[in-house]
């Protein structure tokens, strides 16, 4: 509990910063946040009307203290009003979030179920004709993009065989478009699965275990994996962050409308508020996630210490 609580004190400054650089970038940004919100009220404001819109706002106070006033109202919550929906910005991430973390969740354990037994198939049978076969499609995985693969599934299971529906297929479930948006990670897991496996099984405690007679399963399973595994955690939890925030793309390809999508409406539209309350979002749950991945570490080998 003392080095969790020393952890959270630590990751105070990155999200300050964070928050620095988000309001920053936000402020110097292509675009005119007051012409947006007057397009909002007035259709087609005057130059008047414009300025009147950023005095009303306080958009025309320097920059420290505009960072300040919204630094306070975020930590309450109050991200500001959202310029297409007049809603909470909050509120509007806050409403989408669980479409997309149902997304990422269902292609984490997909990633999980399949990506980690292939791999340990890959490193157990080395050089067979399953490893071969599998180093091609981990090849094929991280070279093809992965909206082009949600295009073609579309194409083929909607257009061509009707399974789903070309419009809306993510409305029918999660299992097409967490594949598609697993494909670029698979080859990525397999192969080091099968690299941090296969170092391990080479080893003299390995050895040992053999000779003491334990069943191959045995060793693969308890010893080998064990050890094995630290490494692929860390690509899990960095591939964990991706597929939040990578899935704008495939959430567009099968019309789900999740915070990917919306962040990504945010840019076009310039709605600064809902796309500051997203970064900001997502920069906590990385840092958490990131304390997480570090107490895992501990608890699976006793070689490493939180202190």
């Amino acid at each position: 509990m003392r080095y969790i609580g020393k952890r959270l004190i630590f990751l105070l400054p990155i999200v300050l910063i964070m928050s620095m650089l988000v309001f920053g970038l936000s402020e110097f940004s292509s675009g005119d946040a007051a012409r947006v919100m007057a397009e909002q009220i007035y259709g087609h404001p005057t130059r008047t009307e414009i300025e009147k819109v950023r005095h009303e706002n306080g958009m025309d106070q320097p920059i420290w203290r505009r960072y300040i006033r919204w630094l306070g109202n975020a930590v309450h919550g109050d991200f500001g009003v959202s310029y297409q929906s007049g809603q909470s910005a909050l509120k509007e991430v806050l409403k989408c979030f669980p479409v997309t973390l149902k997304l990422a969740a269902a292609a984490f354990l997909i990633l999980i179920i399949l990506g980690i037994p292939l791999g340990i198939l890959s490193a157990v049978w080395e050089n067979s004709v399953l490893d071969k076969i599998l180093q091609i499609f981990s090849f094929f995985s991280v070279s093809v993009p992965a909206f082009w693969i949600g295009l073609l599934l579309l194409y083929l299971l909607g257009v061509k065989l009707h399974v789903v529906s070309v419009l809306g297929a993510g409305q029918e479930g999660f299992l097409l478009p967490a594949l598609t948006l697993d494909i670029g990670y698979f080859g990525v897991l397999i192969r080091l699965m099968r690299s941090s496996l296969s170092k391990e099984l080479k080893k003299e405690y390995i050895r040992t275990c053999r000779a003491r007679g334990l069943s191959p399963v045995r060793i693969i399973m308890k010893h080998g994996v064990k050890n094995a595994v630290l490494p692929v955690i860390t690509q899990l939890s960095s591939m964990c962050i991706s597929l939040i925030c990578g899935s704008a793309i495939v959430e567009s390809i099968y019309s789900i409308q999740g915070v990917g999508q919306l962040a990504l409406e945010a840019v076009y539209t310039q709605d600064l508020p809902v796309l500051q309350c997203f970064i900001l979002l997502i920069t906590c749950f990385v840092v958490i996630l990131n304390l997480a991945v570090d107490i895992l570490y501990s608890s699976l080998d006793a070689r490493i210490q939180l202190n």
